[in-house]
């Protein structure tokens, strides 16, 4: 079940209580070791059988899934020397993107976001990462990610990721996850702009209730995207040798991903309002419309209900009720007047 951080209270900083509101899986680890010339992977790898490379010229690489086991969280902590504050925080995952530098390694924390294309639902999921000398651990609550194209790279030594140190392995991780939001943000652009040709055509009210929901999406991404954001610019300005200087250069184009995610977010948003200004403007105008036919139709009744008032009193003394042509008179009259309305409507402009 979910827990809260409330049933932290009273304990001491660095207590290892699971804050999640994902279900506990089984705990599961892979190591990947690996340099220019040579690569292992190794899969559900005990917590006190991990093995690493020479970190002088090996990157390590271990992928923990799952956090129930607290036991196999500690001795990872125990092993590589993580501070108490910093497991605390991997196991609460409803963090926010940040960054902490610790004084052997670095700690970052991202949300993956994944979409589901059926029930047009954006699901988040914490990430953490901790970063050595030749070594980098990911944390994440459930098996399954976005993060399988790097390892891909990896295993097939693609590109300059095996030629690189751990700092570029993590960029490269942070890199696939907000490439991600990419793919999200511009599934939401093009549902506005769907939205757009729907409402111009026609409003109706399931469109106000879709762009609801895009927005309340919107809002979403937009408070995993703004500080990640401020998560990059930091981790490329902060004093720690753990990161090249020329690792530096791909964490500002990473940068730059963020500000452009952040921007397009941001006019989506713009956009999502001035359609909603459209929905209730062209409602509005079909009211109108419906409203100046009810009155047309309504002004051209009167004079004729007036006319068939008067025809209906039965008075003995009404000589056109026992005229042989009264009742063609009268109907001919009825229609001459609605004839004339109409042409003084349509001459006015009001048709």
């Amino acid at each position: 079940m979910a827990k809260l951080r409330s049933e932290k209270a009273g304990l001491p900083p660095g207590s290892l209580v699971p804050v999640s509101e994902d279900p506990e899986v089984a705990t599961t680890i892979k190591v990947m070791v690996y340099n220019g010339d040579t690569f292992s992977e190794r899969c559900a790898v005990a917590s006190d059988k991990i093995d690493v490379g020479d970190p002088t010229k090996d990157v390590t690489w271990i992928d923990v899934a799952g956090l129930a086991d607290l036991k196999a969280i500690t001795a990872i902590g125990e092993r590589f020397g993580l501070h108490q504050l910093l497991l605390e925080d991997v196991l609460n995952t409803d963090h926010r993107p940040k960054i902490d530098e610790f004084e052997d390694n670095l700690f970052v924390v991202v949300k993956m976001l994944s979409f589901d294309p059926e029930g047009e639902e954006i699901w988040s999921e914490q990430v953490s990462f901790v970063l050595g000398k030749g070594l980098v651990i990911s944390f994440q609550s459930e098996p399954g990610d976005v993060m399988e194209p790097v390892r891909d790279r990896i295993r097939k030594n693609l590109g300059r990721l095996r030629k690189k140190g751990a700092d570029f392995l993590l960029y490269s991780l942070l890199d696939v996850i907000v490439d991600n939001y990419f793919a999200i943000v511009e599934d939401l652009g093009k549902r506005i702009e769907a939205l757009e040709v729907r409402v111009t055509a026609r409003p109706r009210n399931v469109d106000l209730l879709a762009m609801q929901e895009v927005r309340r999406q919107l809002i979403s991404v937009s408070r995993q995207v703004t500080p990640t954001r401020e998560l990059t610019g930091r981790m490329n300005i902060i004093p720690s040798a753990l990161i090249a200087k020329n690792t530096r250069r791909y964490i500002n184009d990473l940068q730059d991903h963020t500000v452009y995610i952040a921007e397009s977010i941001s006019i989506f948003r713009d956009q999502l309002s001035n359609l909603e200004n459209t929905y209730h403007a062209g409602l509005n105008m079909r009211m109108g419309q419906v409203m100046k036919l009810l009155t047309v139709i309504s002004t051209i009744f009167i004079p004729l209900t007036f006319i068939v008032g008067v025809y209906g009193m039965n008075f003995d003394h009404m000589p056109e009720l026992h005229w042989r042509y009264g009742y063609f008179v009268v109907m001919g009259a009825m229609l001459c007047i609605s004839l004339i309305m109409l042409w003084l409507f349509r001459r006015k402009g009001w048709l």
